[in-house]
């Protein structure tokens, strides 16, 4: 059986740990060729891009800050560089919790929690796009929030309904070119205590089997199909999961 994402180039942001490193370590066994972003825990990262190449596929860590337009530059410039295009973008990170009242709340801190949500989208699409465009071919997937559990943070929520709104409303556009942009959509996630635990998930043996609830291999899971030729008329999609905690 042909690996689902054989050849492809993907690069999957906040990699260093939870739902990102376990899309990386499933996007490279599903034999894609891995690009393993992060902000500031350079050693985690490393960690997962040595376990991909030592386990016979290929990744690299690569620092940038996907808040600023800088850092989406230096990403994207430095995987085409090193594997010559992009086939896959995963856009994780986002916004922080501030559990505020709206009665209450800080207007700034609720700007700024809309500024992580849509930043790295706004940022990354006119990089990645063109590419995709060039070769009619390309997945964006976002990691966003299921729309039917909203969280109990006002701040949280109009952040996430902003990024949701920023992948949708492009979606039309990149389908007349041949790319399709999704949203997969937790609630909470289980925590993934170590790459140990992460890489035994992703090879779906006894922490996979015997996982009680939604676990950050769940989100992988879906994002490799969507990534793949499976998911290749999946587009526009808010993609749920529950959470059995």
């Amino acid at each position: 059986m042909n690996a689902m994402c054989s050849g492809k180039v993907a690069v999957v942001t906040g990699a260093s740990s939870g739902i990102g490193c376990s899309t990386a370590l499933t996007l490279a066994r599903e034999g894609a060729r891995v690009v393993v972003n992060y902000q500031s825990n350079g050693e985690a990262a490393s960690q997962v891009a040595a376990y991909i190449n030592n386990a016979g596929g290929s990744a690299l860590a690569v620092q940038a800050n996907i808040f600023e337009a800088e850092g989406c530059k230096h990403l994207v410039a430095t995987t085409v560089e090193r594997f010559g295009r992009v086939d896959i973008g995963v856009i994780n990170p986002g916004a922080g919790w501030h559990p505020e009242t709206p009665d209450v709340l800080d207007a700034g801190t609720v700007l700024d929690d809309i500024q992580r949500e849509a930043a790295p989208i706004l940022h990354l699409l006119p990089l990645l796009l063109p590419h995709m465009y060039q070769q009619r071919w390309g997945r964006i997937i976002a990691i966003g929030m299921n729309p039917r559990l909203p969280s109990p943070a006002y701040a949280y929520n109009v952040a996430k309904a902003t990024r949701l709104e920023a992948i949708l409303g492009a979606q039309p556009h990149a389908w007349s070119h041949g790319v399709t942009l999704n949203v997969v959509a937790p609630g909470p996630v289980a925590e993934i205590e170590s790459l140990t635990e992460a890489i035994e998930q992703s090879q779906h043996r006894e922490a996979w089997q015997k996982r009680p609830t939604t676990s950050p291999q769940d989100i992988a899971e879906s994002i490799a199909f969507l990534a793949s030729e499976a998911g290749r008329f999946v587009t526009g999609a808010v993609l749920p999961f529950h959470f059995s905690g």
